[in-house]
């Protein structure tokens, strides 16, 4: 499993190769924003996501290759929610098989998000 203690997450690789980029539109409450930002970070080796709001960026690594599957700019409210306008998808099927279409992919991000937040409720 790749390292990723505090003093790691800031070398972490952005999404580099090949971009999908899908219209997403998904909000989210500053909450959840404050939650992003404290990051989900892999503990166990079933945990498979790492996900992190690095200041406006949102961005998802598979925990095992560190590869970034998923990043989005974040654009912020006033009231300190944000949406993910635009959601950059991995397109190179060596590290990344994406889903056939739009919609699917977008439900992958959503459910990694989701799995994101939930474990850092449990917390």
């Amino acid at each position: 499993m790749i390292d990723f203690s505090p003093a790691q997450r800031g070398g972490l690789p952005p999404l580099t190769g090949t971009r999908w980029p899908i219209r997403c539109g998904h909000g989210f409450s500053a909450e959840e924003l404050a939650q992003l930002r404290d990051g989900l970070w892999p503990r166990a080796s079933d945990d498979r996501w790492a996900v992190w709001l690095d200041g406006t960026t949102l961005r998802c690594w598979r925990a095992l290759t560190s590869g970034c599957i998923y990043e989005s700019v974040i654009v912020m409210a006033d009231d300190g929610s944000g949406t993910a306008v635009v959601l950059d998808v991995l397109d190179d099927p060596t590290q990344y098989q994406r889903a056939s279409t739009d919609s699917g992919e977008l439900e992958r991000f959503e459910g990694v998000v989701r799995l994101a937040l939930a474990q850092a409720r449990a917390a």
